[in-house]
């Protein structure tokens, strides 16, 4: 728990860091849209853009990007910071236990192991079974 604190604290901030980067892109976005080209004179008729339009396509200042980029950056480390912690995998524990029937699951014994839902379906088509049933027959019929 003494580590969820801080990692608390990071998200809060990260969170606040990222809306103040978005609300800043969306304010540049808006300014960028109202603002309009100079006019132009007769002679310099190359520039596409007519006279009172209004701009479009700038990209975003450096400072909004990195300020985005660090705040996304913090929110991630708040957030794997915040898990729990990881639990060791030991595949024995699993492999064993397949075709014993036994799978051994947060420190509980499963019967039935990992496919025993399988061998426990009603109408369940048992080749094995059915493969002794036949030899069985075939030796019987000489």
């Amino acid at each position: 728990m003494a580590r969820s604190l801080p990692s608390k604290l990071l998200i809060a901030f990260s969170s606040l860091l990222l809306a103040h980067a978005c609300y800043s892109a969306h304010e540049h976005s808006l300014l960028s849209t109202t603002a309009t080209t100079p006019p132009t004179t007769p002679s310099s008729s190359s520039s596409p853009s007519t006279p009172g339009t209004p701009t479009t396509g700038s990209s975003l200042p450096l400072d909004i990007t990195l300020e985005t980029l660090i705040s996304v950056s913090l929110l991630l480390v708040g957030i794997i910071s915040s898990g729990w912690e990881l639990k060791p995998i030991s595949l024995r524990n699993y492999a064993g236990g397949v075709e014993s029937g036994r799978v051994l699951v947060d420190g509980q014994v499963k019967r039935g192991g990992l496919f025993g839902g399988l061998e426990e379906r009603p109408g369940f088509l048992d080749v094995r079974k059915q493969r002794k049933e036949f030899t069985e027959w075939m030796k019987v019929q000489g």
